[in-house]
């Protein structure tokens, strides 16, 4: 069992794992925080009506009243400069990586955690973040997602903490 730092502060200009709670386990991507109101989600899907196997996907999330985001691992030791120019430039950045990294050819449930691990280990790779251990990461965001189920809601914000291994 890993335990998460407490962090009671959201930031724009920083990058969390975004856990959104389902039936079976929680969604995993990758969340470069805009605004208290949206960010960016970087995370892959499937689409039936498009495809039956996983797709990449980035898109405007919504931070504040979303009833499926229920939590957010900060994974930036720092945020960039929540200007308009340095956010546009960390977003490309992380859309770069993400091209990088090919979705799983399959339907199989819960390939979504893997696969915004790897892509964290393509940001370390390109000095945005620090990780340490992917492998305890990757169990710290399951712990910390799933127990944070109840925050799914429109009256809360969702549970914050951050990282112990990746910065």
């Amino acid at each position: 069992m890993t335990t998460v730092a407490p962090q009671t502060e959201y930031t724009p200009g920083a990058i969390y794992l975004a856990g959104l709670t389902q039936a079976r386990a929680p969604h995993i991507g990758v969340l470069l925080a805009k605004t208290p109101q949206y960010g960016t989600l970087f995370h892959i899907r499937i689409d039936r009506e498009t495809s039956p196997n996983w797709q990449y996907q980035r898109r405007k999330q919504a931070i504040e009243g979303e009833v499926f985001l229920s939590s957010l691992l900060r994974i930036s030791k720092t945020a960039v400069a929540s200007d308009p120019d340095s956010l546009r430039a960390l977003d490309e950045t992380i859309g770069a990586a993400a091209l990088e990294i090919p979705p799983p050819d399959n339907d199989e449930f819960g390939e979504c955690a893997p696969w915004a691990i790897r892509l964290v280990k393509g940001l370390h790779e390109r000095g945005v973040v620090e990780l340490m251990d992917e492998e305890k990461l990757a169990e710290e965001v399951d712990e910390f997602a799933r127990g944070s189920k109840a925050f799914a809601s429109r009256n809360k914000f969702p549970n914050l903490a951050s990282s112990r291994f990746c910065q």
